[in-house]
């Protein structure tokens, strides 16, 4: 078949003309901007939606029942099964140890200590504790990617 064949043109046009190609052609064309001009709109919709953030909760949960039971005398490993292992344990004062709770949920553990500091002497028995209920308080960074750019 050659391109001057008038087969080939006939299927050639017919390939050209389909029926639905041509009814669509304005109905498209007016749907493209209106399409446009929606997705415009509604962009700033998007603003509204946050993502999830999960409930960060770090350290030990130390209950008042437990707290209460601390007493001068109690040997480290009693501590540590009151109260569990300690968040903060200095290599270079072995006899300081410090426990800390924080999370992002208000509700969650509401009761609990928010911040122990223990002291023990040098037979390895507590000898002072200090209880802080002060709420712990996060720098907040609203920055792009948190560089501090924008």
């Amino acid at each position: 078949m050659t391109m001057n064949n008038p087969q080939f043109t006939r299927l050639k046009s017919l390939l050209n003309y389909t029926v639905m190609g041509e009814f669509l052609k304005p109905f498209f064309r007016r749907l493209i901007p209106l399409f446009m001009v929606l997705g415009v709109a509604t962009l700033p919709g998007c603003s509204y939606l946050e993502p999830y953030k999960p409930t960060l909760t770090q350290g030990n949960v130390m209950k008042p029942e437990a707290v209460q039971y601390l007493q001068a005398g109690l040997t480290k490993q009693q501590v540590r099964e009151l109260l569990g292992p300690p968040l903060g344990k200095n290599p270079f004062q072995p006899n300081h140890w410090e426990y800390a709770f924080y999370s992002t949920n208000e509700r969650l553990h509401q009761d609990s200590a928010k911040h122990i500091v223990l002291k023990f002497d040098q037979d390895q028995m507590l000898k002072d504790w200090q209880v802080s209920d002060s709420k712990v308080e996060l720098n907040k960074d609203d920055s792009w990617l948190g560089l501090g750019w924008f």
